[in-house]
């Protein structure tokens, strides 16, 4: 038994190389140094395949400063963008989405947009329950754009809660009938960052890219 043990803790590990993929300026000047300690005497390496090392050399090096530069602008345009990003917290602004927000009694505002006229466009409002709060038929409409009026009241004509509701646009009768998603004016509550990147959350609830947006109203 203790010969097997013995046998068993004298055996080496098997140790597993990782190859590196990609070689910077240190790996690259090893590598000449070595090349030159190593090469033969009788058969030295010639001046011109010398001088390409080192303009090969070269090039890696500035390649390598470059790579540096880009990264340090990278940085910088990342720390502008996020502080222009955080600035935005608390403004109103227009994107595509179905989460609309009633704030102080009042509805901040939507919009949607018909590619060719329409006889009827049913606008259903939801609260956070998904319950109906309020549904509106639009008659005869015209080809463009088309603002969403509502007062913040439900069915029986009772004024809301604030907070955040949905709201889903159905186009057409029948076999017709399609969803449009509105425009809807919102507030940016947060900045988030995903993969090092800033997003805004509108109402809570829908997060956006910076070229998302629609319209910025700044108030």
């Amino acid at each position: 038994m203790v010969n097997k043990v013995q046998e068993k803790v004298d055996q080496p590990a098997n140790l597993t190389r990782i190859p590196k993929k990609v070689l910077d300026r240190e790996d690259f000047v090893k590598l000449f140094i070595t090349q030159l300690q190593y090469q033969d005497p009788m058969k030295p390496i010639e001046n011109h395949e010398m001088a390409l090392q080192l303009a090969a050399f070269n090039q890696v090096d500035q390649l390598s400063k470059l790579n540096e530069s880009f990264e340090n602008l990278l940085k910088f345009v990342k720390a502008q963008e996020f502080g222009y990003a955080g600035n935005m917290v608390g403004k109103l602004v227009k994107v595509e989405g179905n989460v609309g927000r009633v704030e102080g009694g009042s509805f901040l505002g939507a919009s949607f947009e018909l590619d060719e006229p329409a006889n009827q466009a049913l606008v259903t409002i939801r609260d956070a329950s998904g319950k109906i709060v309020r549904t509106i038929t639009l008659q005869n409409l015209s080809k463009g754009a088309h603002t969403l009026d509502w007062d913040a009241k439900d069915n029986s004509g009772n004024q809301v809660p604030d907070g955040n509701y949905k709201i889903s646009i159905t186009v057409g009768e029948g076999e017709n009938a399609k969803s449009i998603t509105p425009i809807i004016t919102g507030r940016v509550t947060s900045v988030v960052f995903e993969d090092g990147k800033a997003m805004l959350k509108v109402n809570d609830e829908q997060t956006v890219n910076l070229e998302d947006l629609k319209e910025i109203a700044w108030r």
